[in-house]
């Protein structure tokens, strides 16, 4: 049963990232449920950080920060690190929230995430207006981004890893994952195969000399 339960959730952060958000929401709650009826507090803390990134997805920075605290009031901090995949969510969530909220705005409702009791953070969760945020993509313009952003965006679409991004420019790994934190929000995307398509889209790719 938790073996399903994890299966649903991760099948929900796919359809998240290929930005089908009903059917993740979906998933979430299938999830969810699982984990409730077998009583696993960390299953249902992990959970929350989906809808933390659903949130997010649909433009809501706020109730995602609020969610993501919550979850690991619930679960702990290990609920965020113990597997690769979910500390790549938690990361590219939290990650994106920050690119939405000032330093004070963030601890504040960190603060009242942290506050809140299981069944309040479930409730809170399931009654969220969760739709899609309306796609940017079709009116973005490279001029909508830094020129650093677009160099970021030129070098994804290469196929480059983080790493080989941050020795090219010559900056940290974490320089470069804010800067594609930037280019996620700014063009309303959530996964950098949209961006690669943006940036061949948008011609910032050039010819290989």
């Amino acid at each position: 049963m938790l073996a399903l339960a994890s299966a649903l959730h991760n099948l929900g952060h796919t359809y998240l990232h290929l930005g089908e958000v009903e059917r993740a929401q979906a998933l979430f709650n299938e999830s969810l449920a699982a984990q409730q009826a077998q009583h696993n507090t960390p299953g249902v803390a992990e959970c929350l950080m989906g809808f933390a990134a659903l949130a997010v997805a649909c433009g809501l920075p706020v109730p995602g920060a609020r969610l993501l605290a919550a979850a690991l009031a619930i679960g702990g901090e290990r609920v965020a690190t113990a597997w690769e995949a979910t500390r790549k969510e938690y990361e590219h969530t939290l990650a994106q929230i920050r690119v939405h909220l000032t330093e004070t705005e963030f601890q504040a409702e960190q603060a009242t995430g942290r506050a809140l009791s299981l069944e309040q953070a479930v409730a809170y969760a399931q009654t969220l207006p969760l739709k899609p945020a309306t796609p940017l993509a079709g009116r973005a313009r490279p001029d909508d981004l830094t020129v650093r952003e677009r160099e970021v965006a030129a070098l994804i679409a290469q196929g480059k890893t983080n790493g080989e991004i941050a020795d090219e420019l010559v900056v940290s790994k974490r320089t470069v994952e804010s800067h594609i934190a930037n280019i996620l929000s700014k063009l309303g995307f959530t996964n950098r195969a949209q961006i690669v398509r943006w940036a061949i889209e948008a011609e910032l790719l050039r010819p290989t000399e």
